[in-house]
């Protein structure tokens, strides 16, 4: 997806609304650090990154999870990174500067179901708007009942936002 576009796009959606900033949260990797800069470039854009934080998990037999081919139990150790910071990053960016009434409206780009606190938010007398890809909207249920307003990206203006 080309973020600029993107990001103009989602304007155009508000036309009526001043935006002022465009905040992109998102983790650092060894790998995404020339896009997180190109994002960086552009205006009035700011990228606020957590860290990946190193995970084991391990199944043991007691899981219970056997395997369908032999029925034997299986047992192994992963290792996987997880997400650390974005969305705390991105609650205390809503807060910060709606305690500072820096905004009427919060634009937030997301379907995180952590973000069903924006309560808050609206009660400081605030508005919070949610856009939504249109085959993202069943994982956003619950986000989506505690906002002011949904503004659904349809299938056919999917491809208007690739990266050509």
């Amino acid at each position: 997806m080309d973020i600029q576009k993107y990001i103009e796009y989602v304007k155009g959606r508000y036309a009526d609304i001043d935006i002022v900033r465009t905040y992109y949260f998102t983790s650092q990797t060894d790998k995404n650090g020339p896009f997180l800069q190109q994002i960086n470039r552009i205006p009035y854009t700011q990228v606020i990154a957590g860290r990946l934080q190193k995970k084991t998990i391990k199944i043991d037999a007691r899981a219970g999870i056997r395997c369908p081919k032999c029925s034997e139990d299986i047992e192994n150790t992963f290792v996987t990174q997880v997400d650390k910071g974005t969305d705390v990053n991105i609650a205390v960016e809503m807060l910060k500067h709606a305690y500072n009434k820096a905004y009427d409206t919060a634009i937030l780009i997301s379907r995180d179901a952590d973000f069903a606190g924006v309560e808050i938010i609206k009660d400081l007398g605030l508005n919070v708007e949610l856009v939504l890809f249109e085959d993202s909207r069943l994982e956003a249920q619950e986000l989506s009942e505690t906002v002011d307003n949904i503004t659904l990206i349809e299938k056919s203006e999917y491809p208007g936002l690739e990266r050509i």
